[in-house]
């Protein structure tokens, strides 16, 4: 029975290490990675300009991002529980008072794309809570922090370029560059690859704005 009991103490401290998050508060090879990250966006198209301005005030990664990426709600929560805490008769009132107030906008998007008007209010409510709240982070700070982790690194550094070539068109200004901890942007939280794959002017003001229009 102490072997049995053993065996378990130590596969629960091997899940806690898997699960937790890694502190890079005094890691001195992240100022390394960033001159070989520069290197790479350079290659991509990302001038040294855009790169600086961008990367500026990042000095370390950021811990709370590395905390929220081990304890997403999705798989931390049954399904019950998150569905009831994300859906409520305040959001969907809300979003019928959306869906009749841009009901000529959402027609004219459903004639060219096709998509239901009730579909993009769905995703709009779900995400932002109809622009609520984009996340509160620096896209490029967080990108950074996830890139640097070892955990998904390839995906959030392919991400990180793509945020650093939307800095480069100027739709967007790096400071203005808000979203979650995983880098999901604006309105619809969409990533960075998302974006520069299908996000369009629509309005024709020379800029494809997924924060403000």
């Amino acid at each position: 029975m102490t072997i049995i009991r053993h065996i378990i103490a130590v596969v629960a401290v091997i899940l806690l290490l898997t699960n937790s998050a890694p502190s890079f508060a005094a890691d001195s090879n992240f100022s390394s990675w960033i001159s070989e990250l520069k290197k790479e966006a350079f290659k991509k198209g990302v001038s040294s300009v855009t790169f600086e301005k961008a990367f500026k005030n990042i000095k370390k990664p950021v811990q709370r991002v590395l905390d929220l990426d081990r304890k997403q709600p999705e798989f931390r929560q049954s399904y019950s529980r998150y569905i009831s805490r994300a859906i409520n008769d305040r959001r969907v009132n809300q979003g019928r008072k959306f869906l009749k107030k841009n009901h000529v906008l959402l027609r004219d998007i459903q004639k060219l794309y096709g998509v239901p008007p009730k579909y993009l209010m769905a995703f709009w409510g779900m995400e932002t809570n109809y622009g609520g709240t984009f996340g509160g982070f620096s896209v490029i700070e967080a990108l950074a922090t996830l890139a640097y982790d070892e955990r998904r690194a390839a995906f959030f550094r392919s991400e990180l370029i793509h945020a650093l070539k939307i800095l480069e068109t100027g739709d967007i200004a790096s400071e203005k560059m808000i979203g979650s901890w995983a880098g999901a942007m604006g309105n619809f939280q969409f990533m960075p690859s998302t974006f520069t794959h299908y996000a369009v002017d629509y309005d024709g003001d020379k800029k494809r704005d997924v924060w403000g229009s």
